[in-house]
């Protein structure tokens, strides 16, 4: 079924010009979240436990899509500022992306929400509206905030007149009480606070949709530690005779919907420790495993938070094929990753807080923002401009640079010297127009509802991105850090060490793809490489991210954090497409290393040499996120002494400063023969990264790479 989820916002302001043109900016944000919830088709289908089904089912009205499509033509012959064509080559050229304007990449306080009920809000916004003189900026969006809570209930109450009227039409007891429980739930939620587990579930949803709405934005809107905060509706269920059966349907059709909903980029977690170490492991942990077991969906995305106090029942539970071969679970290092947060400057205390969030971001839910993908920085281009005179190997960077080049070196350390001093400059350049993205994307698009249920917005009068969310994240992501790494260990080994080319003729090499440098080609690929658990190697990776970290840390200031993540989803090969050929021997168009991981020659050593050698790196400062990726061969996991030993495998790498580490358990023949017959492998779904997808959804280009890199990684023995 073709289906159509959202209404533009856009076509919701032509539609609604006259009636916007004289509101405030909050104000007219405020009345399109209620034009939205007002006007959005709402469906209950037979057998609906929950509600919240909205869009269009086949497909967009027309005059959405003619409205969209002149947009996008008004856009392609829009005359480009110099600016923009500048990060058009930056771009397409040399992989360096900037964006300050986020959508998605959001954690709520659910726990809060469900606790207090969205009419809280609206009391807080009221006692803070007495505190402020009228007609300030923190007044109108005040009162911004408190329409767009009282719109919110539109939305339920809309759903709540549907299933009242489908009621009516059935003769069927069963379908009738089922109908009748849902309208009495949404009469309710999520406005007043749940009691039970079905309406924790359901007032979830409707809160899941509406943070969507209002922020016009579809990905990564995670849960955080659900089986915690859900645990005391669950056992208020169970007192009142629900069956774990009973919680597991209830959750798959959550799940559905969310699927539905792009839920493939939520993360739902379990587990973890409290302030004081004990494991948080509980009963519902093990009936979200259950009912993970049984979820044909690519979402939530399914995280354990493993301690050495996570019982073995639970880790032994999660390691099977059916959830490797669709990419799941996700396993995190409680300690680790509570190192990572106090890296920020935060208390221990305050890191005991954090909760698992998409794109791999470690998150305070309702405290934060974050611009998941504000930079993407592509690490091997301030080496290249280091080792070449300042200029990359080919074509011509369109911004100047002040950075004094050189030409000569005589040391390693040389290098990395002129590659700091290229990456901070092209940082502050990334960093300088993020900021200006975001100050213009806030001032376009406040969002007052989501705003209103971020702590510290209502008391200081402010949008979540206008300084009123307590952390404001910006992710720097590195792409190629592998890459550069692998590239300064060839030219320390051939040009340093043994002296067999120099280092113009290694950048003439590469400056040509290679083509009659086939020999030093071949000399570079036996270099030593990070991934291949050879100390000098690693050490080489450690120390590029070290002066990341470095440049990215001292740029924090107030609440606002850079931190850099090694997170590329696939757009490790489909940056590479288009970016010429680096000095660690990857040609033109050719992939750069996936996440944290290293490139593909180097994982011909082995699952165990890549998680050794990402030990290496000192992930504690990598607190944007980064994602390991791990082929486990799902044959004979039914084999007690097998799961036993990839359960050591996982807990060696995560108590050994491993953060985050991911599988993938599907075949490199499998995933051939979807290759070649797609229709026969239509729910086959593959781990990405921050997300999972449906194999056929995937570009020819990255369904390649996955081929290759999982057939490498059964060679060696994965």
């Amino acid at each position: 079924m073709e289906y159509g989820y959202y209404l533009n916002r856009n076509f919701l302001a032509h539609e609604h010009a006259q009636e916007i043109a004289h509101l405030s900016l909050p104000a007219r944000e405020a009345f399109l979240f209620k034009c939205y919830l007002s006007e959005i088709p709402i469906h209950i289908h037979d057998g609906d436990q929950l509600a919240g089904w909205h869009g269009y089912e086949n497909g967009y009205p027309e005059e959405q899509v003619q409205f969209s499509q002149e947009r996008h033509q008004a856009w392609l012959k829009k005359e480009r500022t110099e600016e923009e064509k500048i990060r058009e080559i930056l771009s397409r050229d040399y992989c360096v992306r900037i964006s300050g304007n986020d959508h998605g990449h959001i954690m709520a306080d659910y726990a809060a929400m469900l606790s207090r009920g969205t009419r809280a809000y609206i009391r807080d916004v009221e006692e803070r509206l007495a505190r402020e003189p009228e007609g300030t900026q923190a007044y109108i969006y005040l009162t911004a905030m408190k329409e767009a809570l009282a719109y919110g209930e539109i939305f339920s109450a809309r759903f709540a007149d549907l299933a009242a009227e489908k009621a009516k039409q059935t003769d069927d007891p069963q379908e009738k009480e089922r109908l009748l429980r849902m309208e009495k739930a949404c009469r309710k939620l999520p406005m007043e606070p749940a009691e039970d587990f079905y309406e924790a579930l359901q007032s979830i949803f409707l809160l899941y949709c509406l943070v969507r709405i209002s922020d016009s934005g579809w990905v990564s809107v995670s849960f955080g530690s659900f089986d915690q905060y859900m645990y005391p509706y669950y056992l208020k269920s169970k007192a009142q005779g629900m069956t774990d059966a009973d919680a597991e349907k209830l959750l798959l059709e959550l799940f559905q919907k969310l699927d539905m909903y792009e839920g493939r980029d939520c993360a739902l977690s379990i587990g973890g420790l409290d302030l004081s170490g004990n494991d948080l492991t509980n009963e519902l942990s093990y009936v979200i495993l259950s009912a993970e077991k049984k979820n044909p969906y690519r979402s939530p995305l399914f995280s354990l938070r493993i301690s050495p106090k996570t019982p073995e029942k639970l880790l032994d539970g999660a390691i099977c094929s059916v959830l490797f071969e669709k990419g799941q679970p996700t396993f995190y290092s409680e300690l680790t990753c509570r190192k990572a947060v106090m890296s920020r400057g935060l208390s221990e205390e305050t890191a005991a807080k954090y909760q698992i969030h998409t794109c791999m971001t470690l998150a305070f839910p309702g405290e934060q923002v974050d611009n998941a993908w504000g930079v993407v920085m592509n690490v091997h281009l301030p080496l290249e401009l280091a080792l070449n005179g300042g200029k990359p190997l080919r074509g011509e960077l369109p911004i100047s640079l002040k950075t004094t080049p050189r030409t000569h070196y005589e040391s390693t350390q040389e290098i990395y010297d002129q590659f700091r001093l290229y990456y901070q400059e092209l940082f502050d350049y990334c960093r300088e127009l993020c900021t200006k993205d975001t100050k213009e994307g806030r001032l376009a698009a406040p969002n007052p509802w989501l705003s209103s249920v971020t702590a510290d917005c209502i008391e200081k009068g402010l949008d979540r991105w206008d300084e009123g969310a307590k952390y404001q994240n910006v992710v720097i992501e590195q792409f190629g850090f592998a890459n550069a790494a692998d590239a300064i260990g060839a030219v320390e080994k051939l040009v340093f060490e043994e002296k067999k080319y120099t280092l113009a003729q290694m950048l003439e090499a590469a400056s040509q793809n290679y083509i009659g440098y086939e020999e030093m080609l071949h000399d570079i690929m036996e270099c030593p490489k990070y991934g291949m658990n050879i100390p000098q190697a690693d050490l080489k990776a450690r120390t590029v991210l070290e002066i990341v970290s470095d440049i990215c840390e001292a740029s924090w200031h107030d609440s606002i954090y850079y931190l850099p993540s090694l997170h590329t989803l696939h757009s490790d090969v489909e940056s590479g497409l288009t970016v010429h050929a680096m000095l660690d021997g990857r040609r033109d168009g050719e992939p750069f290393n996936k996440n944290a991981g290293p490139t593909h020659m180097a994982r011909r050593a082995g699952p165990t040499a890549t998680m050794l050698s990402a030990c290496a790196l000192n992930q504690v400062r990598l607190s944007g996120g980064q994602a390991l990726d791990v082929h486990f061969s799902v044959g004979n996991m039914d084999d007690p002494m097998k799961r036993r030993k990839i359960a050591a495998l996982i807990r060696t790498y995560l108590t050994a400063g491993g953060l985050q580490l991911q599988v993938n358990g599907l075949s490199a023949q499998t995933l051939q023969k979807a290759y070649d017959a797609p229709e026969q492998y239509e729910d086959l779904i593959v781990r990405i990264g921050g997300h999972s997808r449906y194999f056929n959804e995937l570009s020819n280009e990255v369904k390649k790479e996955f081929i290759h890199r999982i057939s490498i990684e059964e060679r060696a023995g994965g």
